[in-house]
Parts: C-alpha cells; structure tokens; sequence
C-alpha cells in the first residue's frame, strides 16, 4: 500500500470515528463534501477494500516483466547497441533479439536506467525554407561526403554518398580514407549500373566538382560579361561530357539539406550496423554496403509525385570501367614513355609511341593505361624520377602502383 492510500485511508476512519469533520477531510483530499460521504458509507458497508483502489499492488496490462527489462538495458549497454538511439534500438530489439516492445514502454524502461538517446535535437537558430522535391526517381541526385570514425576506431575515414532527391533513396555509397575522385567514382559506378544515368547531380562547390582558379573579384571585364564559367575538374568531365549527367552546385551545405540530413541518420545507424556484422574496415565494407542500401531504402525511401522514372539506362557497361578513371594528357619522349607525378611510364606497344599525344588514364579497376588514336594499352612502371622526392607522390598513386606493380615482387621475394 503507497503512503498516499495510506493517508487517504487514515482520514477516511478519522472521520468514521469523529475524530475529523467532513469538511476537514475534503481539505485534506482535495475531494468535495459529497465524496467524503460517499466514502465513509462505503467503508462502513465494505471495511478498508472501499477505500483502497482495486489495481493497487497489482502490475498494469502492459508491464514489462523485470528479467526482460533488466536484459534490455544490458542489451543497450553493450559494445555493439550502445550508440544506436531510441528509435533504432527498438528496431534491432525486434530485427535481432526477437524482442517486440513499444516505443514509450522501451523509453521509460532506458531512462529509469538513467540512459539518455543520443538522437541529435533541432536546436534554436537560423531556419532555412525547404525547397520542393523533385517530382520523378532519378530525376536529380545530391552527393556528398563526410568524415566520421565509421568503425569506431578513433580513426576518420570518408564516406561518399549519393542520394535520390524525389524519394529519399540512396543510390551508392563508398568508404575511402579520405574524400576524393576515387570515391566518388565509385559511388557513380553503383548507381548507373543499379539505376541508370541520373537527369541532374547536385553538389558542393569542393574542388573535386569545381576549379576556380581566378577570384570572381579579379575578373576582367571581358569575362565579367561572359559570365566566366568554373573550370571541369576530372569528375565533372566525366559526367557531363562521358555520361551526360548534368552538373549542379550549391553555395551553402543548406541548398543540399537532404543528403547533410542523410549523414545524420547514418552517423546514427551505419556503425551499428558494421558492428553487428563484425565489419571493422573499409573494404569489407564497401563488399557488404549494399545490404545496408537495400534496409536504408526499405525503411526510409517513400514513393514520388510521379511514377515514372527519370533515370535512363546506360546501355554497354563493357567499357564503364574505362569512363570511370582519371585521366591526364601527357606527351611520351623519344623512348615513348611520359612522367607523371614523379614517375616515369613507359606505353607496351609493338609500335613505339613516341613524341605523341597520348591520355594517360588509371583507375582501381583497370590500372594504369594510355589512349592513342583511341586505342588503349598497358603501361608500366619504371620507377621515380630521380630528382624527384616520393613524399609528394598522392596516395592513390601509391596505391595504384603497389597493387599493379609491387605485389608479385614481394609476394617472391618472401
């Protein structure tokens, strides 16, 4: 019995006994006159049971038995559902644990446990007007990065994404360690194999999208009325003049609101979801991120104004692998080879290449090669320059030159 039916109880046999009038009981109870009779009466005819409510001591319909709410908040405790706010861990609980429980009933049992969802709040500030989706899937796509310790390791590693703006789904993602081409590359390979071309990609105006060299500022007058356009870099070349992909980009993160959204939401759910299936590195996951795509757009992708989509087919996807490269012009010797960020390369060709013309492309999928007379052909490596210093060379170089070139030595030389 609670200290409250207890006191209720009291005044109710006080004023049976005549110890209190009616009056003073109503006070005390904050009931009216008319009640109080009502429940002396009843406590003449019923004894004590009058007064005390039926369901006291007893459990409600809905209650949660204490083993089942003790293994909850060892469950949101534990390494791998720790991180994971409210919401998801409601869906895990259901999805792995084969637990079924309301979101208030999982809220209040978390939070008498004195565990606080770490789900991220609007906070007081500027607002921005939404602008209107698109009508049509596919018909403009947002892409980004972020940078976040995905496997929480305490190291960062970049994220590249892109996301339909009609109906929310994510068409590619792809770890790498740093935001670069080559992520970017990769996503854009996801999505015109799964999807199609895309009408539109809007972006931010990060140098991998963008090349301004001159300040607007600085302009001449010439190109002040012309209105100077922004340099291509490597991936808008790519999309535009290869794919057909228009090129959009916004001033502020908050022209893209959806996909900065989107990072929220994966920041929250992602590394739950690696370590639920013991991912801890980048390649692992870039093998299994489709499984995650397929649950994210189950869960969070909703129809668009229109049912006709806007993505158009690739077609030949034999030489996809050849668009998506890096590509530089360069101009082979005598010997028919060129340098290239302190390298030297040399183009195995029967024929030698010699004081031509020739793109030098590269890519994970393919290696190094060179395009002459719209021919391609293997390139080698013959080592750094040797007034050249390594420090400089870009990591994706490296990387390119060690899986193409250096595994097999090592693997022998062991």
């Amino acid at each position: 019995m609670s200290k409250k039916t207890l006191g209720k109880l009291t005044l109710i046999q006080g004023a049976v006994d005549g110890r209190y009038t009616v009056s003073e009981v109503a006070i005390r109870l904050g009931l009216t006159e008319r009640r109080v009779k009502q429940l002396k009466k009843a406590y003449k005819e019923q004894g004590e049971s009058a007064v005390i409510h039926g369901n006291s001591g007893r459990h409600p319909v809905n209650f949660t038995d204490e083993t089942l709410r003790q293994k909850i908040i060892k469950l949101k405790q534990s390494e791998i559902y720790k991180d994971s706010n409210f919401t998801h861990f409601q869906e895990l609980l259901e999805e792995e644990e084969g637990i079924q429980i309301s979101y208030s009933a999982l809220a209040g049992i978390l939070k008498g446990a004195g565990i606080i969802s770490k789900r991220k709040h609007r906070c007081e500030g500027k607002r921005f007007k939404r602008r209107k989706r698109r009508s049509s899937f596919g018909e403009m796509l947002q892409g980004d990065a972020s940078s976040y310790d995905w496997f929480g390791t305490g190291k960062r590693c970049s994220l590249h994404g892109f996301i339909d703006d009609a109906t929310g789904k994510i068409t590619g993602l792809y770890f790498c360690q740093n935001e670069c081409l080559m992520g970017y590359l990769e996503v854009l390979r996801q999505t015109l194999l799964n999807f199609g071309i895309p009408g539109e990609l809007y972006t931010d105006k990060a140098g991998i999208f963008i090349v301004n060299t001159k300040k607007e500022e600085y302009w001449s007058v010439e190109e002040l009325l012309a209105g100077r356009p922004f340099d291509k870099t490597q991936f808008t070349r790519i999309a535009e003049e290869q794919i057909g992909i228009k090129m959009i980009y916004a001033n502020t993160p908050q022209a893209k609101g959806r996909i900065e959204r989107l990072w929220g939401t994966l920041q929250d759910r992602l590394p739950v979801w690696l370590k639920l299936k013991g991912i801890i590195d980048m390649d692992n996951a870039n093998r299994n991120i489709k499984s995650f795509i397929n649950l994210f757009n189950k869960r969070f992708a909703f129809q668009p104004h229109s049912n006709e989509s806007s993505f158009v087919p690739f077609g030949d996807t034999s030489n996809l692998d050849k668009h998506l490269t890096v590509q530089h012009d360069r101009t082979t010797d005598n010997c028919g080879s060129f340098s290239f960020q302190n390298f030297l390369f040399q183009i195995e060709s029967k024929k030698p290449i010699v004081k031509k013309k020739i793109k030098f492309i590269f890519s994970l999928k393919i290696g190094l090669m060179a395009i002459y007379n719209k021919e391609y052909y293997p390139v080698s490596c013959l080592g750094l320059r040797k007034d050249r210093d390594i420090t400089y060379i870009p990591d994706v170089i490296k990387i390119l030159i060690e899986k193409n070139y250096y595994a097999d030595e090592r693997s022998i030389a062991a």
